[in-house]
């Protein structure tokens, strides 16, 4: 009978043993999920702070978008920039050359009409 005490006993004692560190280890398991659950809402936080300046910052952009396009006029084609610079090139010749077909044209005035001709 006494070897079925001490049996007892010792069970006992290991029976405590468990309980005692599964009650540690919950503890554990509770201050880490605790620590988490903090972490996780700081992030949250930290999420939605950056998706607020993110979205004001995109605003600002925005108007400074709309405010751009208000003052300047859009690019003009290259097409478009290449012919005006051929243009202003050759004005001048073109002038030259009107003035010249101007003071070559003559002038016939026959009773009220008059009629021009080359030369």
């Amino acid at each position: 009978m006494s070897s079925f005490f001490t049996q007892e006993i010792r069970l006992s004692k290991r029976h405590e043993e468990i309980v005692s560190q599964r009650l540690m280890l919950l503890q554990q398991m509770e201050s880490k999920c605790g620590d988490q659950n903090k972490e996780k809402a700081s992030q949250i936080q930290a999420a939605e702070t950056a998706f607020k300046r993110n979205l004001s910052l995109l605003k600002d952009i925005e108007a400074a978008e709309k405010s751009l396009q208000t003052r300047i006029q859009p690019l003009p084609l290259p097409e478009v920039v290449s012919l005006e610079v051929r243009i202003l090139r050759n004005r001048d010749s073109l002038l030259g050359i009107s003035r010249r077909m101007y003071s070559q044209m003559g002038t016939i005035s026959f009773r009220k009409s008059t009629i021009s001709y080359w030369c």
